[in-house]
């Protein structure tokens, strides 16, 4: 699977000052996240699904969602465990050494697409905490 990075350190700064709040913030938080890993695989399929040589891969990005007591998470990418058709997007991805493939959008792509709109919902928690 792809990595993708984004920069955290002022959603880290986000969370310190949530984690004043207590638990009861956590729980307006992940959904939050839950609908933003949603759009970026909504989005990652719809990529893959534009794809004439790698359409069938699209079936196979997920989601996952991870919360804790203080912390709440969302990975999102193609199942890769061999012998499935996620095995082959980090072709479509990024190619291969041969050539060939690299046609479909860089799934950091997606996660930018989706940002605004992920900020827009934290904020929206945020006021309505005051």
């Amino acid at each position: 699977m792809s990595r993708v990075e984004l920069d955290m350190s002022e959603l880290l700064a986000f969370g310190r000052d949530l984690s004043r709040s207590g638990t009861e913030v956590l729980g307006k938080v992940r959904p939050v996240i839950a609908k933003g890993a949603l759009n970026v695989k909504n989005a990652m399929r719809a990529d893959m699904q534009g794809s004439r040589h790698f359409g069938q891969v699209a079936r196979s990005i997920t989601y996952d969602t991870k919360s804790g007591a203080v912390m709440a998470e969302a990975e999102v990418g193609p199942v890769t465990e061999g012998r499935t058709v996620g095995d082959l997007a980090h072709l479509a991805y990024f190619g291969g050494v041969n050539s060939g493939g690299g046609t479909v959008r860089d799934p950091q792509g997606a996660l930018d697409d989706e940002a605004p709109n992920f900020v827009k919902a934290l904020e929206d928690v945020i006021r309505d905490l005051s």
